[in-house]
């Protein structure tokens, strides 16, 4: 039988050939052949196609982690201050709610928010750092001087390098080794740039002159220091 396809074999293996791989002219005795200079095509375009891929997914991969991230603060930036307008302070005034202090403040409201706030500190790896109770103490504090509910979970939305997460890891004596182009014998002055390291952690550090504060003292009443519930009919808490 003829094979009208057998003659096209060669031509089809060549033409192949030359896309897959590189030629280059040692001697440099091939300058003036035709079409020796059309032959010099990148090495394996399947592998360059492979590794646009793989920058192309770890693009959108890191663009769709940073959706997440923005979508979870934006619930916990709303879940935060729905839950910061169902306090009121008392001051003086006759109510009939049972009035608390700041601690039970920020356990009756803590539930309208731990759910946002937990999938936030989760989508940000952040999750092991905090706990419950501490987590209750940072919002105490800010219902008793009257932070803004922005300043409550600004604690939790810059986070910076942590040199030790855990207390247990505390000790009583650290060893640091100080870099600085100036004698350790001399005085701090403003600007002054030194180094800190341990291990693998290096702390750049820039000495900074502060201003001049003026204090006066304020007495905080302890009965102004009781809050209270604004309960309606679509308060979640």
């Amino acid at each position: 039988t003829y094979n009208p396809y057998l003659e096209n074999v060669t031509k089809k293996h060549s033409k192949h050939s030359s896309t897959a791989f590189k030629v280059y002219d040692i001697d440099g005795n091939a300058q003036n052949q035709p079409g020796q200079q059309g032959r010099n095509r990148p090495v394996f375009p399947a592998q360059n196609r492979r590794r646009e891929a793989g920058h192309n997914d770890r693009f959108y991969d890191e663009q769709e982690y940073e959706r997440r991230v923005r979508k979870r603060r934006a619930r916990l930036l709303v879940a935060t201050e729905e839950a910061f307008t169902h306090i009121k302070r008392l001051h003086d005034e006759q109510s009939p709610a049972i009035p608390m202090d700041p601690n039970e403040a920020a356990a009756a409201v803590f539930p309208s928010l731990a759910r946002a706030l937990q999938k936030y500190l989760r989508v940000t790896r952040q999750q092991p750092r905090y706990t419950m109770d501490a987590v209750l103490s940072h919002l105490a504090c800010c219902i008793s001087h009257d932070m803004s509910p922005r300043a409550f979970v600004s604690q939790y939305l810059t986070q910076g390098a942590v040199v030790c997460g855990n207390e247990q890891e505390v000790k009583s004596t650290e060893r640091w080794v100080l870099v600085c182009e100036q004698l350790l014998t001399r005085e701090l002055d403003n600007r002054m740039v030194f180094q800190l390291k341990k291990g693998p952690v290096s702390l750049l550090c820039t000495v900074t002159k502060i201003p001049h504060f003026s204090l006066t003292e304020e007495m905080l009443h302890p009965k102004s220091n009781k809050f209270v519930l604004r309960l309606n009919s679509e308060t979640s808490v």
